[in-house]
């Protein structure tokens, strides 16, 4: 069982009060003891979302694990819906070979309440996630929402109804106010709109009249409520007993609720000014939410003046149409889903709708392409926030690329350019470049960098053999691109790759080429920067310390210049890495902690898998195996959240491996075993926080036994500490080369040390 999550929930407050419900409520939670999967149904509009959220924060103290709440209503793409769950669980990104297993690995030790609201628009694939998750999550239980049950074994459905109202064919007795939610719902937001007002005797006929006519739905109701502005009650009900009349009977062929709630917003719809009309239709082509920015650029024109969108905006606030949200200091706007819906059928009915989508993609694109000219400075954080909340937005224009013919280019340079954002979001980035990648065969620029950026992005996976398929498609589409910053980025990602799968020369040599160039070209900074720490790190495998620290040192620089703090993490966490090959473990310990204090400000799970990894090591040599053990079980977990342990590279794994072995060998299996699962087992953000505020010892433990070493083991190892090498030892202790490799390997696997510098400075610290 993992710890709780640092927050019980993840939904906000509500800020409406919630009215009735009781009986549903209880039955809620009787439903959800007796269950494991229980399914609010109802008509869009009918308050599922409310009673969802109310029911969860009734029962959230009774879930150890507490309540997390994923929000689907404005997902479409199926291959998305769990990484869409792991953006709200807010865990790590994922890996290419199966998305759900992170959310399973998540959820399997928990004891936790998950709401999943808004099912319907993708219930089959939704329906085959939940059977998975409650299969492999014993102590998981789901609430989901949803216009229809979904269909699973084991699923309690409720069933939620409309408010109730008073009967129409009998007078409303005196005091029906209080007795019906329906009436006390449409008081309450009457009372809202116009301040003062209250049921009395006089108005109790027209506002049962009101809320008959709306059936109850709860959305219905406060749509209509918002009309007090400028009616009276009985005004208000005699336009809806003639509205409803007029539209229910045109059509016989689908329920008369629906009938109820789609003439509720027509009249509303009706209700707004011309202009306001417009800007309804048009903003429902955002996902999720958006800012005024973005609804002056993609809306204007065509009867919609900037002044227009923002008057619109008020006055479609001011009808519940639009609601304002703030999110991170960022002010943005958001339809419900049911008003969106209403607005997409309109703008599908007018002949807007292909100019819109347009225009919604060229503000991506314009806004993809400042991030990043920006990215590589002081306002990284400012930029991530902002396309992290553009995320529904951003999707809904990769659809569109994908499937308006002639667009598939635009989505390549959508998905191309931005390599910094897929390097925090690995399997998001994979999931469009490989689709936009298999319908865009024809070679042009925007292809040949895409090309690059998948290779880069399956590198980091560990997926080395896609990596070396897109590699050589992107030379062979270089040749033709005008560009000549294509060709030295895919040299760059050539060189990363090889460094990977442990061949570090051969990568030195590409990446060489690629600084040449970059250099001539005057390449972005943060491509140069990049490509010196990948150096850098190659260099460490080469043991060559001296090469490794410079393009460190010149990456922490060119970083420090810009104030910029993403790559710097990795600058700094270079420097460590060399400090720790040197046996210098002091500063290796102070650089890891920095770089892990620089992670917190993003969500670089790549990162701070690395920096977690070599604090393990370097807490391996300072002899402190718990620690050790709940460092590599919190960088196991990361790792194998998104790709391959340690890339899948055996030149890193070697140092995990004998790091885990001299801690096993000190603490023991079973303590190792139990650490290591308590680190794996805690959410991302806590990691970091125990990582970084765990006490730790004013000094190490005791050093290795000074006999652990052969007279002769001994006798080499101060050899190599002169600098002599294999062949020069052997000549001076006339014995075989072969002899002294098998010392020299001897002495790695009993020191648990990885290269001959570490040896030496180990000779060093026994003779001082």
């Amino acid at each position: 069982m993992g710890p709780a999550p640092t927050s019980p929930v993840n939904f906000d407050p509500e800020l409406t009060t919630f009215v009735g419900r009781r009986e549903e409520l209880a039955q809620a939670r009787r439903l959800l003891a007796e269950s494991r999967l229980v399914t609010l149904a109802g008509l869009g509009g009918v308050g599922k979302t409310r009673l969802v959220l109310r029911t969860a924060t009734q029962v959230q103290r009774t879930f150890r694990d507490g309540v997390r709440v994923v929000e689907l209503a404005a997902l479409r793409e199926p291959g998305l819906l769990a990484q869409t769950m792991i953006d709200s669980l807010k865990l790590t990104e994922v890996s290419s070979r199966d998305s759900i297993e992170t959310v399973e690995d998540y959820l399997r030790p928990r004891h936790m309440l998950l709401v999943l609201d808004n099912c319907e628009q993708l219930l089959e694939e939704t329906a085959l996630l939940v059977v998975r998750l409650l299969q492999s999550a014993p102590q998981l239980r789901i609430l989901a929402t949803s216009r229809q049950s979904l269909g699973v074994p084991g699923e309690a459905v409720l069933k939620v109804s409309p408010l109730p109202v008073p009967s129409p064919d009998e007078p409303v007795p005196a005091g029906a106010g209080q007795r019906y939610a329906a009436l006390v719902l449409f008081a309450d937001r009457a009372a809202t709109a116009v301040p003062g007002f209250t049921v009395t005797p006089t108005n109790l006929p027209n506002v049962a009249r009101i809320c008959q006519q709306l059936e109850g739905i709860p959305l219905a109701i406060e749509l209509a409520a918002v009309r007090l502005k400028v009616l009276s009650v009985a005004d208000l009900a005699d336009r809806l007993d003639h509205r409803l009349q007029l539209l229910t009977e045109g059509s016989r062929t689908t329920p008369t609720r629906h009938h109820t709630l789609r003439a509720t917003i027509d009249w509303s719809f009706d209700l707004c000014s011309p202009s306001e009309q417009l800007l309804w239709t048009r903003v429902s082509v955002f996902a999720g939410s958006f800012d005024l920015d973005a609804a002056t650029a993609v809306c204007g024109g065509d009867g919609l003046d900037q002044d227009s969108i923002l008057n619109g905006l008020s006055g479609l606030m001011a009808q519940s149409i639009v609601a304002r949200e703030e999110r991170d200091g960022h002010v943005r706007f958001r339809l419900l889903e049911t008003i969106r819906e209403y607005g997409q059928d309109k703008l599908r009915d007018s002949q807007a709708a292909p100019l819109l989508r347009q225009r919604h993609l060229q503000w991506y694109v314009a806004l993809m392409d400042r991030a990043v000219a920006e990215w590589f400075g002081p306002a990284e954080e400012n930029l991530l926030t902002r396309l992290r909340l553009e995320q529904p937005n951003l999707r809904v224009a990769f659809e569109y690329c994908l499937t308006e013919p002639g667009q598939s280019s635009a989505g390549l340079h959508l998905a191309g350019r931005a390599w910094f954002l897929w390097a925090l979001y690995l399997a998001e980035g994979r999931h469009w470049l490989d689709r936009l990648l298999k319908i865009e065969s024809e070679p042009s620029p925007e292809r040949a960098w895409a090309l690059a950026t998948r290779a880069f992005v399956a590198a980091l996976q560990g997926d080395q053999a896609a990596a070396a398929t897109s590699l050589d498609e992107c030379f062979a589409a270089a040749k033709d691109s005008p560009d000549e910053t294509t060709e030295a980025y895919a040299l760059h990602i050539r060189g990363l790759a090889a460094y990977l799968i442990g061949d570090a020369e051969h990568g030195v040599q590409k990446m060489t080429e690629a600084l040449a160039r970059y250099t001539t070209l005057r390449a972005p900074a943060g491509l140069l920067t990049n490509l010196q720490i990948a150096m850098g790190l190659a260099y460490i495998f080469l043991e060559q310390p001296d090469q490794a620290l410079e393009h460190f040192e010149s990456s922490r620089r060119l970083s420090e210049s810009h104030g910029e703090h993403w790559l710097l993490s990795y600058a700094v966490y270079g420097r460590a890495f060399v400090d720790f090959t040197q046996g210098h473990l002091e500063p290796a310990e102070r650089g890891v902690r920095e770089a892990l204090l620089l992670y917190q400000a993003f969500p670089d799970t790549l990162g701070r898998a690395m920096a977690l990894d070599l604090y393990a090591w370097v807490s391996a040599d300072r002899h402190e195996p718990e620690r050790t053990a709940f460092l590599l079980g919190c960088a196991h977990r990361l790792w194998s959240s998104f790709g391959m342990q340690l890339f899948g590279s055996r030149s890193w794994q070697v140092h995990r491996e004998r790091c885990e072995t001299t801690a096993r060998r000190e603490a023991g299996n079973r303590l190792f075993d139990a650490v290591f699962d308590r680190g794996a087992g805690l959410p991302p953000d806590e990691m970091l926080a125990h990582a970084l505020d765990r006490p730790r010892p004013s000094a190490p433990k005791s050093p290795p036994k000074d006999d652990i070493l052969t007279k002769r083991e001994t006798e080499v190892a101060g050899l190599v500490s002169e600098g002599l090498s294999n062949r020069e030892i052997a000549e001076r202790l006339v014995i075989s080369p072969r002899t002294v490799a098998t010392h020299v390997e001897n002495i790695l696997v009993k020191l648990g040390f990885t290269s001959r510098s570490r040896i030496a400075a180990w000779m060093t610290g026994r003779q001082t």
